[in-house]
């Protein structure tokens, strides 16, 4: 079964990683406000965190696996 490839980095040969261009990823932008925010807030937090220990990952992938998400079906039209 297919589906879920390669979100923990386990990528199956035969299928290249989802590459939202720019344009997509600003048209995807909107739908994501809310990831990327949290993320912008978690990056300003860590900024202030003076042990180095914090990190914005988590919220990073979120971002991301949401403009992925939108920008999928984008890009698979282009591929046609």
């Amino acid at each position: 079964g297919k589906g879920q490839a390669g979100l923990a980095g386990g990528m199956d040969v035969d299928e290249d990683p989802v590459d939202a261009t720019p344009e997509i990823e600003e048209g995807c932008k909107p739908k994501c406000v809310k990831p990327l925010l949290e993320y912008q807030a978690c990056v300003e937090r860590v900024g202030k965190d003076e042990t180095g220990e914090a990190h914005c990952t988590g919220q990073y992938f979120d971002y991301w696996a949401c403009i992925d998400k939108c920008a999928a079906p984008q890009i698979f039209a282009k591929l046609k």
